[in-house]
């Protein structure tokens, strides 16, 4: 029984852990996104100095401060996200594999 207990305790604690790593992803997608559409129209670095370019306020600089720091934690973070689930896309991905239509 105290067994049994253990194993549920553990299965919650790797949902939990699941839980606030998908939180943490959504919540960098939208600063990312956010500062990946502004870069993307930004023009190039010179220019963007000599006209005071701005994105909704944010500057070319502030733009990839914002881009850079949070663009590596949510890889990093998607990455343990994917070993997390590993065996669930392994499964998927068998599961695609046999259904050929």
């Amino acid at each position: 029984m105290e067994t049994r207990r253990r194993i549920l305790n553990i299965n919650l604690l790797i949902v939990k852990i699941k839980a606030i790593l998908s939180t943490l992803i959504l919540l960098l997608f939208i600063p990312v996104t956010f500062s990946g559409i502004g870069l993307y129209f930004a023009p190039s670095g010179r220019i963007a100095r000599i006209t005071n370019w701005t994105f909704l306020g944010f500057s070319k600089e502030s733009l990839e401060a914002m881009h850079n720091v949070p663009g590596m934690v949510f890889g990093a973070l998607v990455v343990i996200h994917l070993l997390l689930n590993f065996k669930i896309y392994k499964n998927e991905i068998i599961c695609l594999i046999r259904t050929k239509t």
